[in-house]
């Protein structure tokens, strides 16, 4: 046409916009495509998980495509033009960093859930989800930055080599957060104990792990508080786990009764009381053992195996009642320390 070839400007604004409408009814068509995949596939499913991901960053990514086809037309400075283009880039590395991102999750958590062929597998695969999503995530945000700051100009690997002489620094700087970093690592390897496992610390403080994390471990308390131990304690110190090999616990009560009772009957009674407890495992006999003279009473030691861990306390409590009814049916006396006073 005579008018836009004598106004070439007004002919690239022109195509630009024209680009921009293709653009737009492009990014719209590919939401409309990835709207019908959803609505075929299975709700739930991990193609559907990965389609509902996946549709707004590729239908921004479609459009973008076509804005920097359009902004490349426009007449205007180099320096605007660089300015424009490098803005564009940065907002489709950001938008396919992040879709990536959210696939890999999606992918993993898929992985986890999947049904495993025995239990340690699917213990495994759980606890090192968490590691493998940092991980993955890192490693898609470094070479996102590293094609970002390529584009700009700027030499990555001068730039790996400057920040590998000041690393030793940032090392010492940082030396409790990388032991823990790695005495994470060996605890989900060496796996000493798992999520959902009751294990006691060295300082005597009992708890359920809820959560390994690479810095620290979580570990919720019968009071419902959460303990927040740093994995390099956990590593080095001694660390009792009540769920392995068995969820069975053995348990001990102490019992008083007085001089002169006969000994034999006060150990039946016990070993009654062990086994008439509803959380006790009535399949593990219960062992009763004379361990002192004490000055006012003969001391008992009633060891007995509570179903489970979670329930010793529950147990306990049942076996002390079971002792003090059939001492009292007994006529067992349990004696109380007592001191006469003369007074002159």
């Amino acid at each position: 046409m005579p008018f836009l070839a004598a106004h070439p400007a007004l002919r690239e604004v022109l195509v630009s916009l024209a680009l921009l409408a293709a653009a737009y009814v492009a990014a719209r068509f590919a939401s409309y495509l990835l709207g019908l995949a959803m609505a075929r596939s299975a709700d739930g499913g991990i193609d559907n998980r990965l389609l509902a991901a996946l549709k707004r960053p590729v239908t921004y990514t479609l459009f973008l495509i076509g804005v920097w086809a359009a902004v490349n037309r426009l007449p205007v400075s180099p320096r605007v033009d660089a300015l424009l283009d490098g803005v564009l880039f940065a907002l489709g590395i950001l938008l396919v960093t992040l879709a990536l991102a959210r696939a890999y999750t999606i992918l993993l958590d898929w992985y986890a859930a999947r049904p495993q062929p025995d239990a340690a597998a699917r213990d495994l695969a759980r606890e090192f989800n968490p590691l493998f999503a940092k991980a993955g995530k890192v490693f898609i945000a470094l070479v996102a930055l590293s094609m970002l700051l390529q584009h700009f100009g700027v030499n990555v690997a001068s730039l790996v080599v400057s920040l590998g002489v000041g690393s030793l620094a940032v090392g010492l700087a940082a030396q409790d957060t990388l032991s823990n970093m790695f005495a994470g690592f060996t605890i989900l390897l060496d796996r000493p104990f798992r999520v959902g496992d009751r294990v006691q610390l060295a300082s005597g403080e009992l708890g359920d792990v809820q959560a390994i994390g690479m810095r620290a471990t979580l570990i919720k308390t019968p009071d419902d508080t959460i303990l927040i131990v740093p994995n390099s304690l956990l590593v080095k110190e001694r660390l009792v786990n009540q769920s392995r090999p068995t969820r069975h616990l053995a348990t001990r009560v102490e019992v008083g009764v007085a001089f002169g009772s006969d000994l034999r009957r006060v150990k039946e009674v016990l070993r009654a009381a062990a086994l008439k407890a509803p959380h006790a495992d009535p399949e593990r006999e219960p062992q009763v053992t004379v361990t002192r003279f004490g000055e006012f009473a003969v001391h008992f030691q009633l060891m007995f195996w509570a179903r489970d861990y979670a329930e010793q306390g529950l147990a306990r409590s049942e076996v002390y009642e079971a002792i003090h009814d059939g001492l009292a049916a007994a006529g067992i006396a349990m004696p109380l320390p007592t001191r006469r006073v003369i007074q002159e």
